[in-house]
């Protein structure tokens, strides 16, 4: 989502943008206005939510790797081969810091490209360490160094692939750290995630990327229930999915109503119904755009867009991790004081949330998270993103 509202952006300032992405985001692409090109092995969000859920349930960092490695590199020679074929005569290609097959398809057809990405974990620094590593100080240089060297032994099947398809580029790129030395763009607010101070002229934050069209209506259920009575708390945990995701749903929405609030809750196996009493509500889809700022609170899984999409509407977050940088944003946002403690997954119980429901409620972070809202809406990060690009194309 972020991807389309940069491009969406870069058409509306008069670009001629060619988004090439899994056949599963084309409508998000075409609703933006701009060329579609499918690539890549069929999937579907089910697909994403399962894989999500086998690296969650793993607990080796490097285990967690290994699993969303291979579900990149089904068929990579065959998307490889695909990539270079749609990115043909194009002046500038921004790809995902995740797409390595997309930076080999890129350095072997000459192009000059720019990578983004959404969250700051692997950028290395002095400032601090590698996300679960003890600050060594002066020292930290060496844990990234240690980190790199880790990473790069899960690099087998990528290099393997992209021999296999006839990439020149095979040994020299290395598996989810797509990084260009023109252009390397970090999409996320400063004031949740500081830029370290040393950190390369190629490396630029811009804050986050919010789509600049306005928000599509809520259904009228949705919107008929959040005018029934006071703010909700919203949960929404994207696109995660665990065994058991109905029981965990239920006893977030529990502690909610044990808390004295109204849930609702976003889950499409079940949109549609409400409890007896009528104080929570399931839902499908919708643009949080819309909701979020309807909200009391919200509870979510703190993936990068999620985390700052909240922030930004000015609410306050209780935050279940699962995977990946999530943990990273559980901390920020409870740092800032507009979430509650982080809550892991396996210690979710109807008394956790309910007693993390209370605490977020408060006034005074409720305030905190106002004005921690107002500051992220007055960053233009796709305004800097394309100024950037622009540079970025035209060097």
């Amino acid at each position: 989502m972020p991807f389309a509202a940069l491009a969406e952006a870069l058409a509306a300032r008069g670009h001629a943008v060619t988004a090439v992405a899994w056949e599963l985001y084309r409508a998000a692409f075409e609703e933006a206005g701009v060329a579609f090109v499918a690539a890549g092995p069929a999937t579907t969000m089910q697909d994403i939510a399962a894989t999500a859920a086998r690296a969650a349930a793993v607990n080796s960092p490097l285990a967690q790797v290994a699993v969303l490695r291979d579900f990149h590199l089904r068929e990579a020679g065959a998307h490889y081969r695909a990539l270079r074929d749609a990115l043909q005569g194009h002046d500038l290609v921004l790809m995902h810091g995740v797409h390595t097959l997309a930076e080999a398809a890129s350095r072997d057809a000459g192009l000059r490209y720019a990578t983004a990405v959404f969250d700051p974990v692997l950028l290395p620094t002095s400032t601090g360490p590698p996300a679960g590593f003890p600050s060594l100080g002066i020292g930290n240089r060496l844990a990234w160094w240690v980190l790199d060297r880790m990473l790069r032994r899960q690099d087998g099947p990528l290099h393997a692939a992209l021999e296999g398809a006839g990439s020149p580029s095979a040994g020299a790129v290395t598996m989810f750290r797509a990084r260009s030395p023109l252009l390397h763009l970090v999409a996320v607010s400063r004031i949740i995630a500081p830029p370290p101070s040393d950190l390369d002229d190629a490396t630029q934050f811009t804050g986050a990327w919010f789509r600049q069209s306005p928000s599509e209506p809520l259904p009228a259920a949705v919107d008929e229930f959040l005018s029934a009575g006071p703010p909700p708390v919203v949960v929404t945990f994207g696109s995660m999915a665990v065994d058991d995701r109905s029981t965990l749903l239920g006893k977030v929405a529990a502690g909610i109503r044990a808390a004295g609030q109204r849930a609702l809750v976003q889950d499409a196996g079940h949109a549609g119904g409400t409890s007896e009493d009528g104080g929570t509500a399931w839902i499908g889809r919708v643009d949080h755009r819309a909701l979020f700022p309807r909200a009391l609170a919200v509870v979510h899984h703190g993936g990068a867009g999620t985390s700052q999409a909240v922030a930004a509407a000015g609410r306050p977050s209780v935050v279940v991790p699962h995977v990946g940088d999530q943990p990273f944003w559980a901390a920020r946002l409870s740092a800032l004081g507009v979430a509650a403690r982080p809550l892991a997954l396996e210690d979710v119980t109807a008394t956790a949330v309910e007693q993390r429901i209370r605490a977020v409620v408060a006034p005074e972070v409720g305030h905190r998270s106002e004005r921690l809202g107002m500051a992220i809406r007055a960053e233009d990060g796709i305004g800097s993103a394309i100024g950037l690009l622009e540079e970025a194309a035209t060097g």
